[in-house]
């Protein structure tokens, strides 16, 4: 049963959770607390022998419009439960299909990416921009968007801060099928008929990439120095005054 505090629904029959993010108001953005409830509804349904997949919907306009931090990037608790969120997906035994019916942009995308399929709406578009907003993104990120884009795509979204729209999606294989709810409906009871054992067994080998090595020495010293940045700040007081940032690479 769903927390009535909480900020997502949760519905399940024998073999499909549905977890839907519930804050149109906010555009589906997420905070420490809807990721740690995000997480603990996955942990939830694999405790059923029965259930075979997890279906993640957004409500309303968009999938998810990122991090919902006010500005405030360097709040420690969210990127805890980011991660803690976007791992319990990429480790569960069950299949998490992404229902992408709206944008889906930085912590957005990084949900997106950490389903095992997503099912792209024609108003879906993605777009992670830590450029724009002088932070930094873990290798996970990095190293995800490359394996499943490509390694050219990865750097416009990377480094230009491009967005991706549908029809790239689908060209660079990010979108597994295109379709509304229905399509996302009928794929995950089509394959919470298939064998869960060998499911599991072949999203763990797909999972076992190079997405989880660690940072060089080098690499982690300049996401240190990139999250310590005046860059960093100059860009979060830029959006609380609702100005373009001016960055100095300092």
């Amino acid at each position: 049963m769903t927390n009535p505090a909480s900020e997502i629904r949760v519905e399940s029959d024998d073999i499909i959770t549905t977890i839907t993010i519930d804050r149109d108001h906010k555009r589906n953005s997420l905070t420490a607390d809807v990721c740690r409830d995000i997480a603990d509804a996955i942990e939830e349904a694999e405790k059923s022998q029965e259930r075979r997949v997890v279906l993640l919907r957004g409500e309303g306009r968009a999938f998810c419009a990122g991090a919902d931090l006010g500005g405030q990037h360097h709040e420690g608790s969210f990127h805890e439960q980011l991660r803690r969120m976007l791992r319990t997906i990429e480790s569960s035994r069950l299949i998490v299909i992404a229902d992408i019916q709206g944008p889906a942009v930085g912590a957005g995308m990084q949900l997106a990416m950490a389903a095992d399929l997503r099912i792209v709406g024609e108003r879906a578009w993605f777009m992670i921009p830590p450029v724009k907003l002088g932070i930094a993104v873990d290798a996970w990120t990095v190293r995800r968007v490359r394996v499943l884009v490509g390694g050219a795509r990865a750097r416009t979204i990377l480094l230009a801060a491009e967005r991706m729209d549908q029809d790239e999606a689908v060209r660079c294989g990010f979108a597994s099928y295109l379709g509304g709810s229905d399509k996302a409906d009928e794929v995950a009871q089509r394959i919470a008929t298939y064998a869960p054992l060998s499911l599991a067994y072949h999203k763990a080998v797909l999972n076992d990439d190079e997405t989880h090595s660690p940072l060089g020495a080098e690499q982690q010293a300049l996401y240190d120095q990139v999250w310590a940045s005046e860059d960093a700040a100059e860009a979060a007081a830029a959006r609380a005054e609702k100005r373009e940032p001016r960055f100095h690479g300092k």
